[in-house]
């Protein structure tokens, strides 16, 4: 039998072992809360995009999101709009995007330029695809100066149109 004070360590141990999967399945909110009627400077963002790029690199797109800060949360949309080149399975988006979040009756619009990766891991005309992209709030207000930074995993499907569908883990984040 081990001593009180090994039993009693073991005992905080897998109480804390036992929390940490409910923990680590919760969503993490942003960093900054909203203040007045602007929003602070960092927005994190969860959800699913679609992605369709023409044969003549036309790029557009959308998403619903839902965004965070610690006191609140936003339902968000994202559209996007801009051109695409295309080497082999990756295709290079330069887009204008923009996030619209909501609480209530009350919303942000943020504009932000985004340079994207989309690629395709197949040669396939369907199968698995990522997306990665950095970009800047364009213009002032909350987020001015803003870095953005996103990433998610899905499918890809070819025709007369690619269309990139980011539905497992898209996350958008803005950090000011």
């Amino acid at each position: 039998m081990f001593p009180f004070r090994a039993r009693s360590l073991i005992a905080a141990a897998a109480a804390v072992a036992g929390a940490l999967p409910l923990v680590a399945a919760a969503p993490v909110p942003a960093v900054s809360a909203r203040t007045g009627s602007a929003l602070a400077a960092t927005l994190n963002c969860a959800g699913s995009i679609r992605v369709n790029v023409t044969s003549n690199g036309a790029v557009d797109g959308k998403g619903d999101l839902r965004c965070a800060t610690p006191t609140t949360s936003y339902d968000g949309q994202l559209t996007l709009s801009g051109t695409a080149t295309v080497s082999g399975r990756v295709y290079q988006a330069r887009t204008s995007d923009r996030l619209s979040i909501f609480s209530g009756s009350s919303g942000e619009i943020i504009d932000l330029a985004v340079n994207r990766r989309l690629e395709r891991l197949s040669d396939a005309a369907s199968g698995n695809a990522t997306e990665q992209g950095t970009g800047t709030v364009v213009g002032g207000g909350p987020f001015g100066g803003a870095r953005e930074t996103e990433s998610g995993t899905g499918t890809f499907g070819t025709g007369m149109v690619t269309t990139f569908l980011i539905t497992n883990n898209y996350i958008l984040d803005l950090n000011g």
